[in-house]
């Protein structure tokens, strides 16, 4: 049976994946502080609108509304005119604090249903276990994201942030999401750069390699 294909809007990225994340998926995108996470997955929620008509949400769990929309200006993507539409929704969470997380869950689904989303992004699931004391808790939470997620037949990313010098993610999440993928900053001779790894995409023959990638006023863009 052909698995449906979901782009990211990145048409090098997609050609890692086998021609784009598989349909109703949850990817964990995680990696380091300026790796390009949040770039990359606001790229998947604005070309799914303005490419693919799959309308979005994009949860902001660590920067405000307005931090966002005027940062992803800067990369070329303008989501208001898909927010007046109601094409888009972005929720704010970013100023409450330790987040209850039922409560988070019960916004993002009435989101998903009020504008019928195929696709969802949280940006960052980190910021949303902060008030979360175990890493039992943490891996309940991330399972409960998942189990109620997938019933709404969306494609999602799952952001994670990572420590500079760590060098694996946490959480069993590579147990749990359908994908991980990693993008790591490091110093080589004194020069910034940016390593992307395919962890795990469930039936998809992905690349083994790790891919070296910039980020341009473009967006991300994957040297080889």
């Amino acid at each position: 049976m052909m698995v449906k294909r979901v782009s990211v809007g990145i048409r090098e990225f997609d050609k890692l994946v086998g021609g784009g994340f598989p349909e109703f998926s949850m990817v964990v995108l995680s990696g380091n502080p300026g790796a390009g996470k949040t770039i990359l997955s606001s790229r998947f929620i604005y070309e799914g609108v303005n490419t693919y008509g799959e309308n979005g949400v994009y949860v902001c769990l660590a920067e405000s509304i307005e931090k966002f929309l005027s940062t992803m200006k800067e990369f070329g993507m303008d989501f208001e005119p898909s927010i007046q539409r109601k094409k888009v929704e972005i929720l704010d969470f970013s100023l409450l604090g330790d987040i209850d997380v039922q409560l988070a869950l019960n916004r993002i689904l009435d989101a998903i249903t009020s504008i019928n989303a195929k696709r969802v992004v949280l940006d960052s699931v980190t910021a949303l276990f902060m008030g979360l004391k175990t890493e039992a808790e943490k891996r309940h939470t991330l399972r409960l994201i998942y189990k109620l997620i997938k019933r709404t037949g969306c494609t999602t990313i799952v952001v994670v942030d990572e420590p500079f010098n760590s060098d694996h993610s946490w959480y069993g999440e590579d147990f749990i999401a359908d994908g991980v993928v990693s993008m790591r900053t490091t110093f080589e001779d004194g020069v910034l750069r940016r390593k992307l790894r395919i962890v795990k995409m469930r039936g998809t023959n992905h690349t083994l390699r790790t891919h070296s990638y910039i980020i341009t006023l473009a967006g991300v863009k994957i040297l080889g």
